[in-house]
């Protein structure tokens, strides 16, 4: 064992041959470490809860990146991009990508149908925002709290996730019909729609604005693509049986491809009922019928016959506004390459389209959360300087009451920096207690606050109802041994105050 360490153990064992007045000085020291040391892991732990949390309700708004048309109305809603392009389809085969999902938003007012003792109901502005799927969304596991998700089919679901506050101001109740107003085309739709669930996550300013719906209805309600709607008749005692497209564009015209590769404007076809026949018709939306400039993207419907029977089935019925959508989420694997990402994106994909990351969606509140990290550094800047101060003055102490031992060391030819050597480890021994134990009953107030939750908050003001607190082991482990290399390294100082110690005056003092 090296000489150094060995006094210094000596020291914190020894009693026999001093006045131990330095023993209640070391132990408030040491305390004082404890609780600074939790503190600062305390402080870590909330800032770092605070960004996770709030982070993954923002997340399930926008997502780490949003790709949407740079070329929109207005803020509250998205414009028609076509998904059918070969970006589009890299996206789903990059290795940095896990997750991609189509979106839309949709501005509205809503208005309760429930009787009022009121002549009129109140209305509320809102933003609907369509989701391919609700089924293997995580953030109606964690935030629904009342109701269920719809299940989506092949059929449009008019089904609606409300928020608690929105039901709040409109006296809404699970099962609910609410009238939606929506515009397209300069002119006001009214649909009735039925609240499904109801989902809460404490960011009011949010909650207040969006409710949930399924991507197709509001495919359905903008008129993305075409969807053809065909009928039939049957004529000259069943021996002709006749198709008419039902469909009609307000912004050009409507032609078709009946199967035979021509395009015509004629929107009826007879075929012969002895025969099985399938028609591959195809409906195309134009400017006009000289330039034939295409305004959607055409459908393809397939019509079959079965002459046995006098059979008529309909397939690929989905229509071509399902290669239409607002936006896409993008969910990354590493969050801390969203900004290459998105600049990859960028160059991908082109000046047309408007590449976000979350921090830039919400960057209110991203400031906020910077602003809290800030803080965060002040106390462990303090809570470090609280440290060196409490074990400086326990080193000082300990060397006041280890004079006479520092001459007779001296005395017997002990070099300076040995000294210095016996003092330090002294200290980082002293150190590694009130590390210890300021870690330990970190670990305990974390734990605790995590199952009773008994620190609360004000939901309104924090966005959270409880103070969260997360351990980033990394995180933690790298504060625990910075401070503890620099609160080591400052006891350098007063261990070379105690080497410049004349042996005489040190074997004749009177302490």
């Amino acid at each position: 064992m090296n000489f150094e360490l060995y006094v210094a153990k000596r020291m914190l064992k020894n009693k026999k041959h001093s006045k131990n007045f330095s023993r209640p000085i070391v132990l408030i020291s040491i305390v004082g470490v404890m609780l600074g040391v939790s503190v600062m892991v305390v402080t870590i732990s909330i800032a770092t809860g605070f960004q996770n949390k709030i982070k993954d309700k923002l997340l399930s708004f926008g997502n780490h990146i949003q790709i949407e048309s740079m070329f929109q109305s207005n803020n509250n809603e998205t414009s028609p991009i076509i998904t059918l392009n070969e970006s589009f389809s890299n996206l789903y085969n990059s290795k940095d990508i896990y997750k991609v999902q189509k979106y839309a938003y949709k501005s509205a007012i809503i208005q309760s149908k429930r009787k009022s003792n009121s002549a009129i109901n109140e209305l509320e502005g809102v933003i609907f925002k369509g989701l391919e799927d609700f089924k293997d969304n995580s953030f109606f596991n964690e935030y629904l709290v009342r109701g269920k998700c719809p299940t989506w089919s092949q059929s449009i679901n008019d089904t609606v996730i409300i928020s608690n506050e929105i039901c709040k101001k409109l006296s809404l109740e699970i099962n609910d019909k609410i009238s939606a107003f929506f515009v397209t085309d300069g002119n006001p739709k009214q649909r009735n729609l039925i609240i499904g669930g109801v989902y809460e996550t404490g960011l009011n300013k949010i909650d207040s604005r969006f409710i949930f719906i399924d991507l197709k209805y509001l495919q359905k309600i903008n008129k993305w693509g075409n969807k053809l709607m065909v009928s039939s008749v049957f004529k000259e005692d069943s021996t002709i049986i006749e198709f008419n497209a039902n469909n009609f564009s307000k912004n050009g015209k409507m032609i078709f491809d009946w199967g035979d590769n021509k395009i015509v404007s004629n929107n009826k076809l007879e075929i012969p009922t002895n025969v099985d026949t399938q028609l591959n018709l195809i409906g195309y939306e134009v400017d006009n019928f000289d330039q034939n400039n295409l305004i959607s993207i055409e459908d393809t419907l397939i019509i079959s016959f079965t002459s046995n029977n006098n059979k008529i089935t309909f397939s690929n019925i989905e229509g071509s506004e399902q290669y239409y959508t607002g936006g896409l989420e993008i969910f990354i694997k590493d969050e801390g390459k969203r900004s290459l990402i998105k600049d990859q994106l960028k160059l991908d994909f082109g000046p047309e389209f408007k590449i976000t990351t979350i921090d830039e969606q919400h960057q209110e509140i991203f400031s906020w959360l910077t602003l809290i990290y800030q803080n965060v550094y002040i106390i462990l800047g303090l809570m470090i300087a609280v440290a060196v101060i409490n074990m400086s003055c326990a080193l000082l102490v300990l060397i006041v009451e280890k004079t006479k031992m520092i001459g007779i060391l001296k005395a017997l030819g002990m070099k300076n920096i040995s000294i210095i050597k016996i003092f330090v480890s002294h200290g980082g021994i002293l150190l590694l207690y009130g590390f210890l134990a300021g870690n330990s009953l970190a670990i305990l107030i974390i734990q605790m606050q995590n199952k009773f939750e008994f620190l609360k908050l004000s939901q309104e003001n924090y966005y959270l109802d409880a103070v969260p607190m997360d351990y980033p082991i990394t995180t933690i482990f790298v504060l625990n041994l910075s401070a503890f290399i620099f609160c080591l390294a400052t006891m350098i100082i007063p261990s070379i105050i105690s080497s410049k110690t004349s042996p005489v005056k040190a074997i004749n003092s009177e302490i």
